[in-house]
């Protein structure tokens, strides 16, 4: 696991040494164990090392036998034993023992094709100096971010924006086409980013950069929900434990102690319950409040499971305490508050382990949130047609927000149940409409046919990739900590795709199929617990812990100085007690202080 960043000048100057190493000391917080560069001309590749496999030999930039070519590589490929077999028959040398290697090898074989060979989580760079080439990709789920920008005949890339913002020369600005989305979906999707000429790589895709600029960005994989199998339920059981056990083994794969995040949540639970080796450690936190969380079920799992528990329990001040520090890690805006006790977790868990596996992508493989019962009873009964009303405005709890949008197409509504604030709030707020052509876009490639499908990938590919695994990421590897996702393992999502949407969702109960899973292996009153997660008490925090805070970068002299927003609704917002709005106001004001201030 590591930070990756690289420059190409595509005028043809030389890189200097020294521009590669400043943007890699920008991200050494996600490799501290080690730093490398490489550079070529017009051409420089860089890395901040964690080690997790071969420790001794695995430093990077990689080469190839010829030094021909070069790799940087964030992430971990756990096929790679298996690809190593097969490249030695062919003749290859290898010169170490890392995944990183391989995958250059494999490269050298295939050329872009060896991405879809690729079992595992990475974003990667790759210099072919023979075709004067670079090539950029990150995984099919977008576990592992990339990040890049073309100015002025220059290209550089980096695992985050910071380090971009570190390259002598770039002009920050502020995206104002991205400004109404994030206050919209509280982040900007992909691919574009907060900052003018910054831009995320999707999930999945690829794009080669040479002397005549920056190629066309392809997808080299893409979820299928076309074709459904006909499998009966008790089948379709069996086949989705199976693949989460292989999910949950091939990730124990490491030179380094790996640990467990236990939320006591279906999925957590299920991934511990998987791992054959009960000496594996969990980690959890909990609140003061412990009705915000769900540690005390997390304890109960790993006392049936038989593995050892370490728990930590936060004050309010303590959890708020850190928000500047947690904040700065995501050098653009988002608006989840679950960063606080992500970053909290990551911390404590990296006191013992270097690696931890999580439940990540359970909700959105097998139907966990309410807003797939919602689009159930619209989509597959005739409420859809009786006429529903709620007065112009922002809706007022989740009931009015079901009414108000319940008309609109699914794609649409998927995102607008979720918002604190209206369309016409927004457009007053940053005098800029919503436009939705990343909805749209997506929509355009969904190929299958039941729409509550749709519900799912739309989540795959919005919410999942550009906003909790960023803050997955950000927060984990600011401690030096890898998460690995077992049902995002690729196979599991394509099988989970097959699976028609009536068998994940049986009898108005969300996750069906995992709860029948984990009747077996779980205790029986944790399994039909609600969802809570990281159930952190915002409109508590907001109205006493950081109210110093909200006078600070949400008054109206200082909204109106920066002339980014109307102070007119920050004011009304603030008098609404509206708390996620509010949330997302000090989120951006933090944000924009930090990194577009004076």
């Amino acid at each position: 696991m590591c930070g990756i960043a690289g420059i190409f000048n595509l005028n043809g100057d030389s890189v200097e040494r020294e521009d590669v190493s400043g943007m890699i000391q920008a991200i050494v917080h996600r490799g501290p164990d080690e730093k490398g560069t490489y550079t070529e001309g017009n051409v420089g590749l860089g890395s901040c090392r964690l080690s997790i496999i071969d420790l001794k030999t695995g430093q990077q930039p990689i080469h190839n036998e010829d030094k021909t070519l070069w790799i940087v590589f964030n992430g971990e490929i756990y096929n790679f034993i298996q690809l190593k077999r097969d490249l030695l028959k062919k003749g290859h040398k290898f010169y170490t023992q890392s995944d990183t290697e391989v995958i250059l090898h494999l490269y050298e074989e295939l050329g872009e094709k060896c991405l879809t060979k690729l079992d595992g989580m990475f974003a990667l760079a790759i210099w072919d100096s023979t075709q004067k080439e670079l090539l950029l990709a990150r995984d099919p789920m977008g576990k592992k971010p990339l990040y890049w920008a073309s100015f002025e005949r220059k290209f550089v890339f980096a695992s985050e924006p910071k380090a971009i913002l570190a390259f002598l020369g770039f002009k920050r600005a502020i995206n104002k086409d991205s400004l109404p989305k994030y206050f919209f979906y509280g982040y900007v999707p992909s691919p574009e980013t907060i900052f003018k000429n910054i831009r995320r790589l999707p999930a999945g895709s690829f794009f080669s950069i040479s002397q005549k600029g920056v190629g066309e960005i392809k997808s080299f994989w893409e979820l299928d929900y076309s074709q459904k199998i006909n499998l009966s339920r008790e089948e379709v059981k069996n086949k989705t434990e199976e693949l989460l056990k292989m999910a949950v083994k091939k990730r124990l794969i490491a030179d380094v102690p790996i640990g467990i995040f236990l939320s006591g949540g279906i999925d957590s639970s299920l991934v511990a319950a998987f791992v054959p080796d009960r000496r594996i450690e969990a980690f959890t936190i909990g609140f003061e409040d412990q009705k915000t969380d769900e540690s005390a079920a997390a304890k109960d799992v790993a006392k049936h499971l038989g593995i050892k528990q370490n728990l930590k329990i936060f004050s309010d001040k303590e959890v708020t305490g850190i928000l500047p520090q947690a904040l700065e890690l995501m050098d653009e805006p988002m608006a989840d508050p679950s960063i606080l006790p992500t970053y909290l977790v990551s911390s404590f868990a990296r006191e013992k382990v270097k690696v931890v596996l999580s439940g990540d992508g359970g909700d959105e493989n097998f139907a966990g949130y309410p807003k797939y019962l919602a689009h159930y009873l619209l989509e597959k009964t005739l409420l859809k047609n009786v006429p529903l009303h709620c007065p112009i405005g922002r809706p007022d709890g989740k009931f009015w927000s079901f009414l108000t949008y319940a008309r609109f197409p699914l794609e649409l509504r998927n995102q607008l149940w979720l918002s604190s604030l209206s369309l016409a709030e927004v457009k007053r707020l940053t005098g800029y409409e919503v436009c939705f052509e990343d909805i749209e876009g997506y929509h355009q490639i969904f190929n299958g046919n039941d729409p509550l499908d749709e519900a799912l990938f739309l989540d795959q590919k919005m919410t999942l990739a550009d906003q909790f695994l960023v803050k997955v990421d950000r927060a984990s590897m600011a401690n030096g900590l890898e998460v690995r996702c077992p049902f995002l393992d690729k196979k599991l999502v394509e099988f989970a795709a097959k699976i028609p949407f009536g068998i994940k969702i049986k009898n108005f109960r969300k996750k069906s199929i995992l709860r029948e899973m984990a009747e077996g292996v779980l205790p029986k009153k944790i399994i039909n617990l609600p969802k809570k997660g990281f159930g952190i008490p915002l409109g508590k925090w907001l109205e006493y812990s950081l109210r110093p805070l909200l006078k600070e970068y949400l008054s109206a002299k200082k909204i109106k100085q920066e002339g980014v927003l109307d102070p007119r609704v920050v004011t009304q917002i603030l008098k609404d007690e509206n708390w996620s709005a509010i949330w997302k106001l000090l989120v951006f004001e933090i944000w924009f202080e930090k990194w577009l201030g004076k």
